[in-house]
């Protein structure tokens, strides 16, 4: 089930590794969702398991709809969704557009942002010689995610950035946006020496380059992310937020190279259990 189209609403449903035992993402609803995006959201799951050595994949969905016609858009996807989540190991959570209540109905419990961020800081911090101690931190975008981040943070022994802007003067600036929300122009002005994600693919591969020759690390972000996907699948995921800790201390000696060390560790894994990679890696 690479792309199905449902029959009784304008929706469709990703899922990037045909044949896994989990597939695992969100859905997003809203008057136009593009097909593109939801199969880098999709890959970045993809990568976020297999960089941790999980034997899972990432998933899509987007429901086309209007205001006037959400309700009935989301009942009937809802519906028909149901009637296959189970046998695909389907799992997914509300994104923009959506609520946990549109999507309960299709059984588990929506991916967690506080895990989100609290994944995501730890990762960044990882970065940083000597942690967030005396650092500052600009959190850039709105999203639950980013939300739970300002307010990790607020307890934290880092400072928040009184600018909410990815040109902040900070040592980190935590993004959140949608697909390709960093482009290569906004990557040039970023002064700040680590990048991280708070949403997924929010850097593109444009500006993933301009980072790099900039001397900015990019924290990949389906490093920084996978603390809630780990809960979700992995059984032995007790501390996801340690693990995520711990994989980002291993790559962060790579500098700006550590996006590509993780790619490599990811597809490594993905060679010992598939035939072919999924083609294209998770940048905007």
């Amino acid at each position: 089930m690479p792309l199905r189209k449902l029959t009784t609403t304008d929706a469709f449903v990703v899922v990037d590794l045909d044949g896994a035992d989990h597939a695992v993402g969100v859905a997003r609803l809203a008057p136009k969702v593009l097909v593109d995006g939801a199969w880098m959201l999709a890959r970045s799951v993809t990568y976020a398991f297999a960089v941790h050595g999980v034997r899972a994949g990432g998933a899509s969905a987007g429901i086309n709809a209007k205001p006037d016609g959400r309700d009935a858009a989301v009942t009937a996807f809802v519906e028909e969704v149901g009637a296959f989540a189970g046998d695909a190991g389907l799992r997914l959570s509300p994104s923009t557009g959506l609520t946990g209540d549109d999507l309960s109905p299709l059984g588990p419990d929506p991916l967690d942002p506080v895990l989100s961020a609290r994944g995501a800081i730890a990762a960044a911090a990882a970065f940083l010689d000597g942690g967030l101690d005396g650092r500052t931190i600009a959190v850039v975008g709105a999203h639950p995610a980013a939300d739970a981040a300002r307010t990790e943070l607020a307890g934290s022994a880092a400072t928040l950035a009184d600018a909410a802007t990815i040109d902040a003067e900070a040592d980190v600036v935590l993004v959140a946006g949608k697909v390709g929300a960093v482009d290569h122009d906004a990557a040039a002005t970023v002064r700040a020496k680590v990048l991280g994600p708070l949403t997924a693919v929010p850097v593109t591969a444009k500006a993933h380059a301009v980072l790099g020759r900039g001397d900015v690390c990019h924290v990949p972000d389906f490093v920084a992310l996978s603390a809630p996907l780990l809960a979700t699948v992995d059984p032995d995921a007790a501390d996801a937020v340690g693990r995520v800790a711990a994989l980002a201390a291993e790559l962060a000696p790579g500098g700006t190279g550590a996006w590509r060390e993780a790619v490599d560790r990811a597809e490594t894994f993905l060679r010992t259990w598939r035939d072919d990679l999924p083609f294209g890696r998770p940048l905007g």
